[in-house]
């Protein structure tokens, strides 16, 4: 008995030792996440959807960004998307001045986002090789046998953060193709995000990855995933993601769990900096608590003075073409959304584009619902109007292929992807059925069209890829031979400013090219710009 009293407390003993052992070297490990997305080349504050005005901006969110880092140096900084693309002053220096900001701000990663491509695919390409922190997208691909413009994209990445291995894995929006035409994208492919995750993650698994981060340019949608965001698809596919941030719809989501999975996406513009702290527990080897915030970049954050002595210069260039007058309008030029489509904008943006290239028949919508008061006409008034890059294209229709794309547009009447027209008349009956909506087309003389003849129409690339979808029948008529499908390398941007040096001052109406017959039902105003890069 003795024997066993002894056995019993020597095995006591060593199952304490043992415990206190565990205790000593079981710790938890906190890995901070910093996250932007859509910033779209603003470095300077600008106005957020809701109206207020001097917000976001990389200066700005770089001030956060140093404080975050003075208190925990080993937070990995990520951009979910769009993150070159869309100011004046990326314009103005072609990029060069967002590239400054990014290797100032040692980004870890970014995704690839479907704007990157909006000057075109050798842009694309010098932006990869010319960018200061790699590219994430496992899904995209080139044609088989075909050179990959994009071979220096990485699936995935591996961050050692505290002794802990962190996956950074990529995915863009497989949407590409409904929003870009083949001018744009070469052979590049866009796979869907399950297939792409299925092959990389076997091989993430066996280099050891602890924490799991997924990347997407990919966001939130109002009841389910669509073509181009697939979050409830990968959150109930893969719960052994510890986190998903995104992006690409310009949603501001501080935190909220998709299925088994914590969500995060913060906005657009850096009008928020996304922080997320996973707390990781090295004896369960699991993330055992995620924290996630948004921190506003308001007019209170001051710019980052350390930043702003970096691109000053080319700050000092943006805002030269910013201030300078352009242009003068006799009276308000507004652009609108609100039925029958046709604002001053409109008119000027069609004008712009009937002018410079010939056509007979111009479909375009506005591009921004923004106003510009009657008076000088200033170059940061110009990019309000017109934010995105599109190239013009031009097609030859008949009447019966003119009413066929008119009559997929009318569902959209009162929203921001209507395109409105110039050089046609037609009726429009809103709240009949499909297909009748459309009638009594007509050409400025009154004369009805000839059912023959083809017409030489232009509209926009955006709208001739299928606006997102959105216009189905307009993209099949640009691969029928007979149509002469041509995109130019004209600009919508340049072709506007044209148009405003030689008419001096602009004194532009609304058009009355379209005759309601009806009242719409629904006609929401738009907050965003209004050509959204989602559907």
């Amino acid at each position: 008995m003795k024997g066993t009293a002894v056995r019993s407390r020597a095995l006591l003993l060593l199952v304490t030792l043992w415990m206190i052992s565990q205790a000593v070297t079981a710790r938890e490990v906190t890995i901070t996440l910093l996250h932007t997305t859509d910033v779209h080349g603003h470095l300077q504050s600008t106005r957020d959807y809701e109206g207020n005005e001097n917000v976001g901006g990389l200066l700005r969110c770089a001030t956060l960004i140093q404080a975050i880092r003075e208190q925990t140096p080993t937070a990995l900084l990520v951009d979910c998307g769009d993150l070159w693309i869309g100011s004046l002053e990326s314009f103005v220096t072609r990029g060069a001045v967002v590239r400054r900001a990014v290797a100032w701000l040692r980004y870890d990663a970014w995704v690839v986002g479907n704007h990157d491509f909006d000057w075109g695919l050798t842009a694309f390409q010098r932006l990869l090789e010319s960018a200061p922190a790699p590219a994430l997208a496992a899904n995209i691909c080139s044609r088989p046998g075909a050179p990959n413009p994009a071979a220096a994209v990485h699936p995935y990445l591996i961050r050692e953060v505290e002794g802990i291995r962190v996956a950074l894995v990529g995915l863009t929006t497989p949407g590409m193709p409904g929003w870009l035409l083949p001018d744009y994208l070469g052979p590049l492919e866009f796979e869907k995000s399950i297939p792409a995750l299925r092959r990389i993650l076997p091989e993430i698994r066996e280099a050891g990855a602890e924490v799991r981060v997924l990347l997407v340019h990919q966001g939130v949608r109002p009841f389910s995933d669509d073509e181009a965001n697939e979050l409830e698809r990968i959150a109930r596919a893969f719960p052994e993601f510890d986190i998903i941030l995104g992006g690409h719809t310009h949603q501001v989501v501080p935190g909220i769990r998709i299925r088994d999975v914590w969500y995060a996406q913060a906005g657009y513009y850096a009008i928020t900096l996304g922080r997320v702290d996973l707390v990781y527990d090295t004896v369960r080897q699991s993330v055992v608590r995620v924290n996630s915030e948004l921190l506003p970049v308001g007019s209170e954050v001051e710019p980052s003075a350390e930043l702003q002595a970096v691109v000053q210069a080319d700050l000092d260039r943006a805002d030269a073409r910013r201030n300078k007058v352009i242009g003068r309008t006799a009276r308000d030029l507004v652009a609108s959304v609100k039925p029958p489509g046709q604002s001053p904008v409109q008119q000027l943006l069609a004008r712009a584009i009937a002018a410079a290239t010939g056509a007979e028949i111009v479909l375009h919508g506005i591009l921004a619902e923004d106003t510009i008061p009657a008076g000088p006409i200033t170059g940061g008034d110009l990019w309000r109007l017109v934010p995105y890059e599109n190239r013009i294209g031009l097609l030859s229709l008949t009447a019966a292929e003119l009413k066929s794309v008119l009559e997929e547009n009318a569902k959209h009447l009162g929203t921001p992807p209507f395109q409105g027209v110039y050089g046609l008349a037609y009726d429009l009956d809103p709240v009949a059925a499909p297909g009748r909506r459309v009638r009594n087309l007509t050409l400025p003389d009154g004369s009805k069209l000839h059912g023959r003849k083809r017409y030489r129409v232009a509209a926009n690339s955006y709208a001739l890829a299928s606006g997102g979808r959105r216009y189905p029948a307009l993209r099949k008529l640009l691969r029928r031979p007979n149509t002469r499908f041509e995109l130019t390398n004209l600009d919508t941007r340049e072709l506007v400013l044209r148009y405003l040096r030689r008419h001096r001052p602009l004194d532009l109406e609304p058009g009355r090219e379209i005759h309601l017959l009806s009242r719409p039902r629904v006609a929401p105003a738009a907050k965003k710009p209004v050509e959204a890069d989602f559907p």
